[in-house]
């Protein structure tokens, strides 16, 4: 009896850990579903380390991934005023004061500025703590954003991931 009362404990617990590990592996098979011949990216392989004399200079991996279909996880940026069609993502999470700071902020070289597809253009997302998983096409090269920063790094949003992460993290508010 003594053992038995022992024992149940740990059978309690073993269901809920093997329950969780089988909830992480639906998980892994929704993301590997839904980014079907989507390359991962990470934000290491943006630039060569250590940085050099000329600055940041893009990897042969980023560079080879331009206009493909790429794979990426980072935290959303939280700005004071977000911008309709568009929002950054980083590796880590980053508050960005525009207000006080201006441009003089703690946003990281490898960032990434994240485009909704064209009907959603007008649409603001609200901020969202947490990693997100991110499939859509990679564009490069220096363009002015709307929101009057200077990008490098792109990512044209699937339409259907679109979708989904908005709905899933019920961030869409229209301006």
């Amino acid at each position: 009896m003594f053992v038995n009362k022992l024992c149940f404990p740990f059978f309690v617990l073993s269901i809920v850990v093997s329950g969780c590990a089988h909830h992480a592996s639906i998980n892994d098979v929704q993301t590997k579903a839904a980014k079907p011949s989507a390359i991962d990216l990470s934000f290491r392989e943006f630039y060569k380390l250590p940085i050099g004399t000329r600055g940041l200079e893009p990897t042969s991996k980023l560079l080879s991934l331009k206009d493909k279909r790429v794979h990426i996880q980072g935290f959303m940026v939280k700005e004071e005023e977000p911008t309709a069609g568009i929002f950054m993502v980083t590796s880590l999470p980053v508050n960005i004061p525009e207000k006080e700071d201006g441009p003089s902020d703690d946003l990281p070289g490898a960032t990434v500025f994240v485009h909704m597809p064209s009907e959603d253009a007008e649409k603001t997302l609200a901020y969202r703590d947490g990693m997100w998983d991110l499939v859509g096409t990679l564009q490069l090269g220096a363009k002015e954003e709307s929101n009057g920063r200077i990008s490098y790094v792109r990512l044209l949003l699937d339409q259907n991931l679109s979708t989904k992460a908005t709905e899933s993290k019920s961030l869409v508010t229209s301006r």
